[in-house]
């Protein structure tokens, strides 16, 4: 380095005190415990027309935290010296910890809060947190596969809910890419194996058990559930403005995400479900017609007034099962028992999966359950005996004699 005039070669130093006794370093050692080393360092540079510099960082924002890294860039940075490519611009401190991995989740979360519903932000928050508390003053951009491995590792639990923490890992670093444009590329992700959940489902002479079981002002709620097979949300958010009696039909367009009304049903690529009136259910909208306003709810709870709420429905519930001891939870017993009872009928499945509301058929697929009783019968027609009349080689030769 001796084509270096003296005062371009920088030198490293470091503020840092000894952590045993509070000295200050001398040539980055404690004078009285030698074996104690700083844990931050900065290169102190002087360029004639540029001034003085002093450097904490890489281009990466990195803090130089060992001797090492601070040694490795001071190379770098002399070469660039050399070449005239030198920019001090591009190791400015300020950007730092702008670019650590938990405070780029705090500024994700802050965007990602307000577009999630109310009913999924509990876990998200979960997972942002514990993102926080593995990455935490890592540089976004030393997030590599192996990194994210290791994260999986820390994640307790069953296949699915290592997947979820891994897909929002993966939104955050893609925001990280697209809208804050810090990272160039997402690191690969490792594939998890998610078993397709059981699909659970009850048949009409257990609805009709829990339906008697119901009380009287309850059971239109859970009548428009089981004969239309909605999510209780839907059912729930449910207007008299929302029923078209010239036409028939009932538009569901809102849900409720816990207690929050939402203007839009569940589902990113969600549309409107027009749904048509049941004739089960006629008389009791004749009736909601005249006792309330357009803007009242289509289904009050009759305790209140209001709508139903979730505690509301699962209070009903747990007294429901508990007096049929029919084990099966609401979601199953009504929408998931709906599809699967129509496709085991023979229900064509592109009808059901419109009035499912499904963007794609390929959803519904998932409720075709084997009927166990329709393929005994089929099942029966295999059989090992011979059939009287039945073609074979002893009677053909009898035949031609």
């Amino acid at each position: 380095m001796g084509h270096f005039p003296y005062y371009m070669k920088g030198k490293i130093h470091t503020r840092d005190r000894c952590a045993v006794c509070g000295s200050r370093f001398v040539s980055l050692r404690c004078p009285n415990h030698p074996k104690v080393s700083p844990k931050r360092f900065y290169i102190d540079i002087y360029l004639p027309g540029k001034g003085q510099h002093k450097i904490y960082s890489d281009q990466d924002g990195q803090p130089l935290d060992s001797q090492e890294r601070a040694e490795v860039l001071l190379g770098s940075i002399r070469q660039e010296i050399k070449l005239g490519d030198f920019n001090p611009e591009k190791y400015l401190r300020g950007d730092v910890q702008d670019l650590w991995a938990c405070n780029l989740l705090d500024r994700f979360w802050a965007v990602k809060s307000r577009e999630i519903r109310p009913s999924y932000q509990g876990n998200y928050r979960l997972m942002v947190n514990r993102a926080k508390k593995f990455f935490g003053t890592m540089h976004i951009k030393n997030i590599r596969k192996l990194t994210i491995i290791k994260y999986m590792e820390t994640v307790k639990a069953g296949p699915k809910t290592v997947k979820n923490h891994l897909d929002h890992l993966k939104t955050f670093l893609n925001w990280c890419m697209t809208d804050l444009e810090v990272i160039d590329k997402l690191p690969p992700f490792p594939a998890i194996e998610v078993p397709e959940p059981e699909i659970k489902w009850i048949g009409r002479e257990d609805q009709i058990k829990i339906f008697e079981a119901l009380r009287e002002g309850d059971r239109p709620i859970f009548s428009f559930m089981f004969l239309h097979g909605v999510r209780p949300g839907e059912a729930r958010a449910a207007k008299i403005k929302d029923l078209n009696w010239e036409k028939r039909y009932i538009t569901i367009h809102s849900t409720f995400s816990g207690s929050c009304l939402m203007e839009r049903r569940k589902g990113r690529k969600a549309k409107p479900l027009y749904i048509p009136v049941h004739p089960e259910l006629e008389a009791y909208y004749a009736t909601r017609r005249l006792q309330g306003l357009p803007g009242a709810w289509l289904f009050p709870n009759p305790r209140t007034g209001g709508p139903y709420s979730v505690q509301a429905l699962r209070k009903i519930w747990a007294k429901v099962k508990a007096a049929t001891k029919i084990e099966i939870e609401l979601y199953g017993a009504t929408r998931h028992s709906f599809a699967s009872q129509l496709l085991n009928d023979g229900e064509d499945l592109w009808r059901v999966s419109k009035l499912m509301g499904h963007s794609t058929t390929k959803m519904t697929e998932r409720y075709a359950h084997p009927d166990i009783e329709s393929l005994r019968v089929s099942a029966t027609r295999m059989t090992l005996k011979r059939i009287e009349g039945q073609y074979s080689p002893e009677k053909e030769k009898a035949g031609n004699s």
